[in-house]
């Protein structure tokens, strides 16, 4: 069996301390689709809160935001019994055939989940997936599927179905500029408030409304 690259090993670890915080915020069980469409979001604002996301690209799937390394890694923790997969099911819909099934966390799971923070890449990993899961969480619950569908960077004119999304260059992240225009409207407020931007951000894209 061939042995995980660095990259490899962190990409999977931002997979179970994701997991981990969606059963922290009481969103799991969490279908594969809600859990590619969360890491789309985390990719979205790690640059503001100076962290690795898993893949900086992403292509625009028929069925959302998917990741293919994100799902080996998903159904390897599931193998090595740090993840349940449940509700598991082929289905057909618009697109044809769809392997669904459903994602949470197992208590060995949540052990390793609590050693990985207690690492210099977990503590400050954790940090921005634990206020992004539950910033997450506050929307609405029948939008929840629909928001990264509306994040900016994915619904941006021009981007058609199939189209490679890219996180690489900050200066084109439209996400991050979003987090600017809020700051210039009000500088004392958010100047360094990551949470506070993060969670305008979600709200935004959710309703169009800072005030929501």
């Amino acid at each position: 069996m061939a042995e995980l690259s660095s990259r490899q090993i962190l990409a999977r670890s931002w997979v179970l301390l994701a997991i981990d915080a969606c059963d922290r915020a009481g969103l799991a069980p969490l279908s594969k689709i809600r859990l590619h469409r969360l890491i789309f979001l985390s990719n979205c604002l790690a640059d503001l809160f100076r962290t690795m996301p898993p893949s900086k690209r992403v292509l625009k799937y028929k069925r959302g935001p998917f990741y293919p390394d994100v799902q080996w890694h998903l159904d390897r923790l599931a193998t090595m019994g740090l993840a349940r997969i449940q509700n598991f099911a082929i289905e057909q819909d618009q697109f044809g055939p769809w392997m669904k099934a459903e994602y949470s966390i197992t208590q060995p799971g949540i052990d390793a989940a609590r050693k990985i923070r207690a690492t210099p890449f977990g503590y400050s990993t954790s940090g921005y997936i634990d206020e992004l899961t539950f910033s997450f969480a506050t929307l609405n619950g029948r939008h929840l599927d629909q928001v990264a569908l509306q994040e900016l960077n994915y619904s941006a004119p021009g981007i058609a179905e199939g189209a490679l999304i890219t996180f690489e260059d900050s200066n084109t992240n439209l996400a991050l500029k979003k987090t600017d225009d809020f700051e210039s409207l009000a500088p004392a407020i958010l100047n360094s408030r990551l949470r506070e931007k993060l969670l305008l951000y979600l709200k935004y894209i959710d309703t169009g409304d800072v005030a929501a």
